[in-house]
């Protein structure tokens, strides 16, 4: 198909123009025209397709020579160059402006139509021990991310001096399509005003963002643990591209109580006891979280015997019942007693019949030794503890 068409009008060019005016004109044009930001779009199809004819021709010396030679009327054998158009295979051939289109999309595509919810922040709170098991209130310190105050968000200097559009010519909006097809679009690169700022806010040095700090009141519901998390819906990071905002996630770090153990919704308490509380059993005073109340501990009680205090314990996270508190014993034997306390200690193991250690499996086949030594099928080894829990063989 021989081309009938003025070149240097499809490019809005004079006659005359360099070779950098003509790629600023294709460079415009191939954006304001692009097939795949118009799919569908007949009339916008044609004229892109005007336009890479154009710039095939007049970006080539050889082929502009001879088309400046014999004008609009020129051939096909003249020029060398076919422009019949296959809808199946690509229009043009964009060699050498693949980052010009990159930029160009990736943009549109951060500012499309798809609003895009805001990221989540992550930050920790250490609270006490007593406010995981009660609940409390806590003020959160964190910073946001926010549109500069100074150039509100365009991150240019909104008193600095102004610029004419290179790409809309300073109208404010690109003309698509041919007549009678012909509509218009705002111009993306000046947002429509059709001037540009040129200097870089001085606030936030051209980022368009500014960080400041802000408080939170964060309520902690009863029976929250170590490690549990919190979420705060909208109150993360906001959304640039009018999504809403992320969430706000607090990690919880609970600190250590001196004495109590939490376990899911109970508390656990050490109780010591002597050798004689235990084996006569005793009352002691113990800690709750009510406050301080007398347990009665039964006779011969042993180490590591637990017992449960129903409904002392903590409440459940998501509400009901509370938990318990469990009382651990702890059976402490006593050092450095008197002679007459080691005398008293002898009349007793005289007198009793238990052996701790004759349910034991290892134990059933120890024979006898009146010195008390373990005789294994091997040489025979004393094995002495120290006072500070050191052993010597």
């Amino acid at each position: 198909m021989a081309s009938l068409k003025d070149y240097y009008d499809i490019l809005g060019l004079r006659r005359g123009a360099t070779d950098e005016e003509i790629e600023d004109a294709y460079r415009k044009l191939a954006r304001a025209y692009h097939v795949d930001s118009y799919s569908g779009n007949r009339a916008a199809e044609i004229r892109f397709r005007e336009i890479a004819e154009a710039y095939a021709v007049l970006s080539d010396k050889e082929k502009r020579a001879k088309y400046d030679q014999v004008g609009i009327n020129f051939s096909e054998g003249q020029v060398g160059c076919d422009f019949d158009w296959d809808e199946d295979e690509e229009i043009c051939n964009f060699e050498g402006f693949e980052e010009f289109f990159k930029e160009s999309f990736e943009k549109e595509e951060a500012l499309g139509s798809h609003p895009q919810k805001g990221k989540e922040i992550h930050c920790s709170l250490t609270i006490g021990f007593e406010e995981a098991v009660r609940g409390t209130v806590a003020q959160i310190q964190m910073e946001e991310e926010i549109p500069c105050p100074e150039c509100l968000g365009e991150g240019l200097d909104p008193q600095g001096p102004l610029e004419i559009c290179r790409e809309c010519g300073g109208a404010g909006h690109i003309q698509v399509g041919l007549f009678p097809e012909v509509f218009t679009q705002r111009c993306r690169r000046c947002q429509g005003r059709g001037r540009i700022r040129q200097n870089l806010c001085l606030s936030c040095k051209g980022a368009k963002r500014r960080t400041r700090r802000k408080h939170i009141s964060l309520t902690i519901p009863p029976g929250v643990g170590d490690r549990c998390r919190i979420y705060v819906t909208g109150a993360g990071a906001r959304s640039w591209t009018c999504g809403s905002s992320g969430d706000l996630v607090v990690t919880l770090e609970v600190q250590k109580h001196p004495y109590f153990r939490k376990r899911g919704e109970d508390i656990y308490l050490e109780v010591p006891l002597t050798a004689w509380e235990a084996a006569l059993g005793t009352k002691v005073r113990i800690p709750t979280l009510d406050g301080y109340f007398w347990a009665t501990i039964p006779p011969g009680t042993q180490n590591g015997q637990e017992m449960r205090l129903k409904g002392k314990g903590g409440p459940a996270l998501h509400g009901g019942t509370k938990g318990n508190q469990i009382l651990i014993f702890k059976v402490v034997v006593p050092h450095n007693l008197d002679k007459q306390s080691l005398n008293l200690l002898r009349r007793i193991k005289q007198r009793s019949t238990c052996h701790p250690r004759g349910q034991c499996g290892w134990d059933r086949d120890r024979k006898k030794d009146p010195r008390g030594i373990l005789r294994c099928k091997g040489k025979d080894e004393f094995l002495t503890l120290s006072p500070e829990g050191k052993h010597e063989l």
